[in-house]
């Protein structure tokens, strides 16, 4: 099965194959508690920007991107997650820090972004867009290098968030963390998260479950979800 950036719906009809790319550390007393502390952060002002794309040679594309800082340096951008598609390398995900909201929008619109893309060789579908501060987790996300990535829209943030808190021991139990909730600044019904992945078996049986299905329906969760199985980059 082929994870891409492209958006299919990929929840509940994920392959065994796709998710034995994404092995998971054996737990033992040298990782962190599975107790993730989550905290609103919107108090900060900070965003978040997330690009995801292909690319025709991640090699290129990393020394471009790392040689080409001082662009992102001009807006306070930082990188806080790169990652890779688990299957495929070509695949990559950028979730990074921007100190405000008009920094993020300032730097979504500037020349030189279009431009380096074009020379990192992205290819196809980009998507793109700016979160609002959201809710962080207090574990290192480096900690996790195997992590999934969802999307998917609700009719209601606030009923969906109390929904998907009250669920927090059905998820560690699965071997998911969570790391990140956000939605876009303009739409807080499109739902972000980011989980780190402990068993990735576990994880796909936990998807597939009735009572996940049931909780996401009370939830208000509309439509089918979107999801991306990727590691952290080397």
């Amino acid at each position: 099965m082929r994870i891409s950036v492209k958006l299919v719906p990929l929840l509940f009809v994920l392959s065994m194959g796709c998710i034995g790319a994404c092995s998971s550390p054996e737990q033992d007393a040298s990782h962190p508690k599975n107790e993730p502390t989550v905290e609103n952060v919107a108090a900060s002002g900070q965003a978040f920007v997330v690009f995801g794309h292909e690319v025709s040679d991640y090699e290129l594309w990393r020394r471009v991107h790392d040689e080409l800082s001082v662009v992102r340096d001009e807006y306070g951008i930082t990188d806080s997650y790169i990652m890779q598609g688990a299957e495929e390398d070509s695949v990559v995900w950028m979730i990074s820090s921007a100190p405000s909201v008009e920094a993020a929008r300032k730097f979504m619109v500037d020349p030189n972004l279009a431009r380096i893309m074009d020379t990192e060789g992205v290819e196809g579908e980009t998507y793109r867009s700016i979160l609002a501060p959201g809710y962080v987790s207090s574990l290192n996300p480096e900690d996790f290098p195997n992590r999934i990535i969802v999307q998917h829209s609700v009719r209601d943030f606030d009923m969906w968030k109390r929904t998907f808190d009250g669920h927090v021991g059905s998820r560690e139990r699965a071997g998911l963390v969570d790391l990140f909730v956000s939605h876009p600044i303009d739409n807080s019904n499109d739902i972000h998260m980011m989980f780190g992945v402990w068993d990735p078996e576990k994880a796909v049986e936990y998807m597939g479950t009735p009572s996940l299905r049931a909780a996401m329906r009370l939830a208000g969760v509309t439509g089918e979800p979107r999801a991306y199985f990727v590691r952290k980059a080397d």
